[in-house]
């Protein structure tokens, strides 16, 4: 088979990560490639790199045999490439037939395109009458419109109910049929071997291998959580008093969520990025209300009350999207007297020293910090000031450098009084960090570990 992309050498530097470190990647025409990795492996900074978001800093990238420089998604567009994220381009109040020719594209062209895989396009329904696997396929169909011979996939089956799955490998297989080129990113090994017609794995920004069929899962779960899978960590453990519990939560993603928290714990649940574990966090803070299901802190039910509420019984939350905790049209010191009434200055600075937060002065505005020093900001005023009872906390460590990460687990075990329930994405970090760790996938807990913890196990309870 002819290459229709290759990128060479790939390299991506964000502020204190190196995303991607001389990746090599190829995909063929008329091929299924599948990118494998856990959640932060760099899958989608590579996806954004060949979609044009993202300009890599080092390396090259040849399209049919030609270097080319992707300058943008427009530009991706013109060389043949699309992408079908999580988030569609549809506007949900008009058509299909109105976001069709919204979007350029000849009404008649997409409906015989469509026909070509075997959709058929609801063209008079809206948008917001169609279940994710219509709105889907109505994306694909848009890509085939525009003569596109590439077509990345991210994480497509994440929102998708079974049947819609099935339906979309089937359509996968026609576009390749049809010569087109297919790059379906996931960190579900099964799907991968079910689809691809080869795999390339991806760990912590680095390639692990890319490996042909017939695949062999135990070999590619070795790859995705290489030099960890084969140990078992051991590491004491005495929990105490049951502090908080949920029975049978449910939310719209969640579904009959059983979890507990003793006192003195540090709770991990691990899981891949849009499984579930963002609503879990702020339905166990009380930031949203469950649909069903208890919540119980010190024996005291406390389902459907008020986030307020949450926060006179001691819980801190802090949330993934940093944006939804911090008013960043208002200033550093502003935004710490959202919860500090007395002498916030020096408690600011004392805090700015603790952490290393870098802010030209307290009164600039916080959408000025870096994403980890507003992480970190954050960490100060609910963590360090607020010495709360019961902290949940969303990825607390993503966007911070090693050491200010491992300050954070130690302001943790001596400030927070009861204990600590977050949801973390390394497997690493998990079982060096937690007393305790639940494995979630597609909303529903799939593991509950304790020391020993075997690495093996819980990679797997991962991805089923």
């Amino acid at each position: 088979m002819e290459f229709f992309l290759r990128a060479v050498g790939i390299k991506k530097f964000f502020p204190g990560v190196t995303a991607l470190n001389g990746v090599d990647f190829d995909v063929k025409i008329g091929e299924i490639h599948g990118l494998l990795g856990e959640n932060g492996a760099g899958k989608s900074t590579l996806i954004s790199i060949l979609y044009g978001v993202y300009k890599p800093d080092a390396g090259e990238i040849y399209i049919r045999g030609r270097k080319t420089s992707i300058n943008s998604p427009s530009h991706a567009a013109r060389l043949g490439i699309s992408l079908i994220s999580q988030h569609f381009a549809l506007i949900d109040t008009l058509t299909v037939r109105e976001n069709l020719k919204l979007a350029g594209i000849d009404v008649s062209k997409a409906v015989e395109m469509g026909k070509s895989l075997g959709v058929d396009l609801p063209l008079e329904k809206y948008v917001y009458e169609l279940t994710v696997g219509e709105r889907q396929r109505i994306e694909i169909v848009k890509a085939l419109a525009r003569n596109s011979e590439l077509i990345l996939m991210d994480e497509p089956t994440s929102l998708l109910s079974p049947s819609e799955v099935k339906a979309l490998l089937n359509i996968i297989r026609n576009l390749a049929k049809m010569g087109k080129a297919v790059v379906f990113v996931t960190h579900k090994i099964k799907e991968a071997i079910e689809i691809a017609d080869r795999i390339t794995v991806l760990r912590r920004g680095e390639k692990v291998g890319t490996y042909e069929k017939p695949f062999e899962e135990g070999e590619l779960l070795t790859a995705m959580f290489q030099g960890v899978v084969q140990r078992r960590v051991y590491k004491s453990y005495n929990p105490g008093d049951i502090i908080c519990r949920a029975e049978g939560l449910r939310g719209i993603k969640v579904t009959d969520v059983n979890i507990e928290l003793r006192r003195g714990e540090v709770v991990a649940v691990l899981g891949v990025a849009g499984n579930g574990q963002e609503e879990l966090m702020e339905l166990l803070s009380g930031f949203k209300k469950p649909q069903g299901g208890r919540i119980i802190i010190n024996g005291e039910d406390v389902t459907g009350k008020p986030y307020t509420y949450f926060l006179k019984k001691g819980v801190a939350y802090l949330p993934e999207d940093r944006g939804r905790a911090l008013a960043k049209d208002l200033s550093v010191i502003d935004n710490f007297r959202i919860r500090c009434s007395d002498k916030c200055l020096e408690v600011l600075e004392e805090a700015r020293k603790e952490l290393d937060i870098d802010f030209p002065s307290p009164g600039a505005k916080a959408a000025s910090l870096s994403g980890g020093n507003q992480q970190k900001l954050l960490l100060a005023r609910e963590v360090l000031y607020r010495k709360p009872y019961i902290l949940i906390a969303s990825y607390p460590t993503r966007g911070l450098d090693v050491e200010t990460a491992e300050k954070f687990y130690a302001i943790v075990r001596e400030t927070v009084s009861g204990g600590v329930i977050l949801s973390v994405e390394d497997v690493e970090e998990a079982v060096e960090k937690a007393d305790k760790i639940y494995t979630i996938s597609q909303g529903r807990i799939t593991g509950v570990f304790t020391p020993p913890f075997d690495i093996s196990e819980i990679a797997d309870a991962m991805t089923q």
